[in-house]
């Protein structure tokens, strides 16, 4: 539900220097692929020099990684989440010293 995830959180993002995504085929990335539907633009849009990949893969267990300055790293599960969960552990990402 988009109202419980506030837009100004997305320019927390400013920190991070990429964003990947990595989601295997089937229901544990079902709330990560409904995240990317319901809030790519929004991101782009408040961050449009951040590179937002998204793979889709078999046999993995799906990830979302924030990559800072001088190539630390943040990795977060992203497994059976639901999209608004996942928002929430971007925006903690993006809030995050790395």
């Amino acid at each position: 539900h988009s109202s419980t995830y506030p837009r100004a959180a997305m320019a927390q993002l400013r920190g991070v220097r990429e964003l990947r995504l990595l989601l295997c085929k089937g229901a544990p990335s079902e709330g990560a692929k409904q995240f990317i539907v319901q809030k790519y633009a929004e991101i782009k849009k408040a961050n449009p020099q951040l590179p937002f990949l998204v793979r889709e893969m078999s046999d993995i267990t799906p990830t979302m990684t924030a990559r800072f300055d001088y190539g630390k790293e943040k990795v977060v599960q992203l497994a059976n989440l639901k999209a608004a969960d996942i928002a929430k552990k971007l925006a903690d990402l993006g809030g995050a010293k790395a």
